[in-house]
């Protein structure tokens, strides 16, 4: 690849990896950094898994672990392209340095081709661009998010400073298992010996993920049992609650992000920091700074409030069952306390999605529905899902179009608070449209 490459050639080597799809494993992704000087040796990272929340888990994280020092984030996927998963104190990679270090991974992944070994994937590529920035700019923490299970997962290759599985979902089954203790047993691949885990995980998952830390003498810490979330409000932007810690408690504190479960995902992050205080990583944070530090926390696309042309407009990410029922509950606390009981819908899912149930949740708050697909081939059809809505709902009003920009545009047709939901993607879609029409 040559020095004058643009950032479009550097997505465009990104994306060519895509063709490899999605194989776990460690091999790839090990070989891929010992050829690079094995780049994530000595730096201290938060590795979140888990089926929901573990975005908003590393958006907490980065918030309140920003108010001790740098943080370097890597999540995935992000609203701003493969730029924006790559960022150290809330500045995301500049383009000169994130074309540089595509140059010098796509030269050690050529080298593996060369040598008769397997390619690496995209996320496997990506992993390690993350790696070789934060190597270079030498932040204090590094927020890791994985991208699909945990055992197998390439950023799995890291020995962490603090471990999260925020809970166990039906979601990624034909790669992760057919049963949630299968899932779960997937994703306590993280745990590593000694090094304490955060939980939201119960029942079954949590019992497996239990059963791991025995097996590596991990301190578990779980939500519930050894931390809490109490909210303090309902229907209220921001939230209350008070932490109910593993060495104290907070009170008053406000949770920017909406919902249920968001306390309880602001709660696994500050368990998080106090488990890492705990083992000297980070220093014990004062009550003030977690009050400053969630109060901080910026997470685009889950369940996003905007006032769109005097209406409301709530954008989220829900993908899987799991998340499609916290933001049909989301969205019934905010409706309530507003005096809306149905939404204008935009929607638009990926088709290895367990479609039936995602919309058995969220449908019942539905007055019409436009669906469309985004911009990848692993969306569903959008007229197959149509007729898929009118089964589910018979009566409900169903329109079909060619983009989720032209979705937003019919929903704005509408006088009517609309929900933009089913995928990350689709979301992103709906953002740019909105941003660019105001």
């Amino acid at each position: 690849m040559s020095a004058t490459m643009s950032e479009c050639d550097a997505r465009a080597w990104l994306r060519s990896l895509q063709r490899f799809g999605m194989r776990p494993g460690l091999e790839r992704i090990s070989k891929l950094l010992e050829l690079l000087g094995q780049p994530h040796r000595g730096l201290a990272f938060f590795h979140v898994a888990g089926t929901n929340g573990k975005g908003s888990v590393c958006a907490f994280l980065t918030a309140l672990l920003g108010e001790q020092g740098r943080v370097g984030t890597f999540v995935s996927p992000a609203f701003d392209g493969y730029r924006g998963r790559f960022s150290v104190a809330g500045e995301r990679i500049d383009e000169p340095t994130f074309i540089r270090l595509a140059e010098r991974v796509r030269e050690a992944a050529l080298g593996m081709v060369e040598a008769g070994l397997e390619s690496p994937t995209e996320f496997e590529a990506l992993t390690a661009m993350a790696l070789l920035y934060f190597q270079e700019q030498r932040p204090d923490f590094v927020v890791w998010e994985t991208g699909l299970g945990g055992r197998y997962d390439s950023t799995n290759v890291v020995m962490p400073a603090v471990c999260a599985i925020t809970n166990v979902g039906w979601d990624h089954v034909e790669i992760l298992g057919p049963t949630l203790a299968h899932i779960a047993y997937d994703k306590a691949g993280i745990i590593k010996p000694g090094i304490p885990v955060i939980t939201g995980a119960d029942d079954t998952a949590y019992s497996v993920i239990a059963e791991v830390a025995r097996a590596q003498r991990a301190p578990l810490f779980r939500l519930g049992s050894h931390f809490a979330a109490v909210r303090e409000s309902e229907g209220l932007l921001p939230q209350r609650m008070t932490y109910r810690g593993l060495v104290g408690d907070v009170h008053g504190l406000h949770i920017p992000l909406f919902g249920a479960h968001q306390c309880l995902n602001a709660a696994i992050a500050i368990a998080m920091v106090e488990a890492a205080a705990q083992r000297g990583v980070c220093r014990r944070p004062e009550a003030e700074e977690i009050r400053r530090g969630v109060a901080k926390c910026v997470w685009p696309g889950r369940f996003e409030v905007r006032r769109q042309r005097g209406r409301w407009v709530v954008l989220d990410g829900a993908h899987n069952p799991d998340g499609a029922r916290a933001f049909a509950a989301a969205l019934r606390e905010f409706g309530r306390a507003r005096g809306i009981e149905q939404w204008t819908m935009v929607l638009g899912i990926l088709s290895d999605k367990d479609v039936i149930p995602m919309l058995d949740a969220v449908l019942p708050l539905a007055s019409r529905v436009g669906v469309a697909a985004p911009d990848t081939p692993r969306a569903i059809n959008p007229r197959a899902l149509a007729n898929l809505i009118r089964v589910r709902a018979p009566g409900l009003h169903v329109t079909v179009h060619q983009t989720v920009a032209d979705a937003v545009a019919w929903a704005t047709e509408h006088d009517a608070p609309t929900a933009v939901w089913g995928s990350l993607y689709t979301v992103e879609e709906a953002r740019q449209a909105m941003d660019h029409n105001g």
